[in-house]
């Protein structure tokens, strides 16, 4: 039987979090700062519907802005996080 995977739920918040310092953004950047280096993050979204659960296996995901209503500066914003199809569509049996 393969190790326990070491994981952590983050809500997103508002996407306004990113525009300015707030005490849930300063906690959210050390957090990143505090966690040990990974080889893939899964994000899971109720904003994204399918019938079946599914995965992106694309190797360069597009930033979906999937909100109304605030400032121009967040649609404007880009998040170029490469995708990992290899590891999307490994079997789970052999990682």
């Amino acid at each position: 039987m393969s190790e326990p995977i070491p994981s952590v739920f983050v809500s997103h918040g508002s996407p306004a979090l990113v525009l300015g310092e707030s005490p849930a953004r300063a906690f959210l950047r050390g957090l990143g700062e505090a966690l040990p280096a990974v080889r893939a993050v899964l994000c899971v979204s109720a904003h994204w519907e399918t019938m079946v659960p599914t995965l992106a296996t694309t190797t360069n995901p597009e930033t979906i802005h999937d909100f109304h209503g605030f400032p121009d500066a967040l649609y404007r914003i880009r998040y170029p996080a490469p995708g990992a199809p290899a590891i999307a569509c490994a079997d789970p049996s052999t990682t």
